[in-house]
């Protein structure tokens, strides 16, 4: 499932290889324009440091959310107070439109800025919370990586945000059990030479 806020949380990278390398991708303007643009936010204008430095603090509460929702509790209520704030800087008046075969009520925002964009933002992980089922917003099992990613898997057994993640936890594995086996061997004395 693709989101404006998983991509948002996401903006913060790991290198899943394990290379210790991160990089903050609101702080690249290349980055944030091409997210504006992939979710429909151009209306809202170029961001300024501000607006950048409000993401940045958007980020960290859903991340917050997401870190208790992976420990198995609920969000604080300090935490989904601050959400519904963000989800308040942007009202909407619903507009009646025309479709192909009737009628829907579609919302509407009062005016495009920077705060509409933080409310639509709080407003995805808010219908993922309300909408969906909050078990399946998971945290990616490879440490080094720390992706967040919604589980619609059928079983809800996914582990990993990518299978290159996937992989690369089962080819972790792999070499630790063989490096267990040949230090086995060896305590054993039974170590061979070539």
């Amino acid at each position: 499932m693709e989101s404006p806020c998983l991509d948002l949380l996401n903006s913060d990278w790991h290198d899943h290889r394990g290379t210790g390398r991160t990089e903050d991708r609101l702080r690249h303007p290349a980055w944030v324009r091409d997210f504006v643009a992939r979710w429909g936010f151009a209306d809202a204008g170029r961001p300024g440091p501000d607006d950048v430095e409000a993401l940045a603090a958007l980020r960290s509460l859903v991340r917050r959310m997401v870190d208790r929702l992976q420990a198995g509790r609920d969000p604080s209520d300090r935490d989904l107070a601050a959400l519904d704030r963000v989800l308040a800087r942007a009202p909407e008046v619903i507009h009646l439109a025309r479709t192909t075969d009737g009628y829907r009520l579609e919302p509407a925002p009062l005016r495009r800025d920077w705060d509409w964009v933080l409310a639509r933002i709080a407003r995805s992980f808010a219908d993922l919370l309300a909408g969906g089922d909050p078990g399946r917003i998971k945290v990616c099992e490879n440490p080094d990586c720390g992706w967040v990613f919604y589980d619609e898997s059928k079983n809800r057994t996914r582990r990993w945000c990518e299978d290159v993640c996937g992989n690369l936890m089962k080819v972790r594995r792999f070499r630790e059990r063989q490096k267990a086996a040949a230090g086995h061997r060896s305590v054993d004395g039974h170590e061979e030479h070539g």
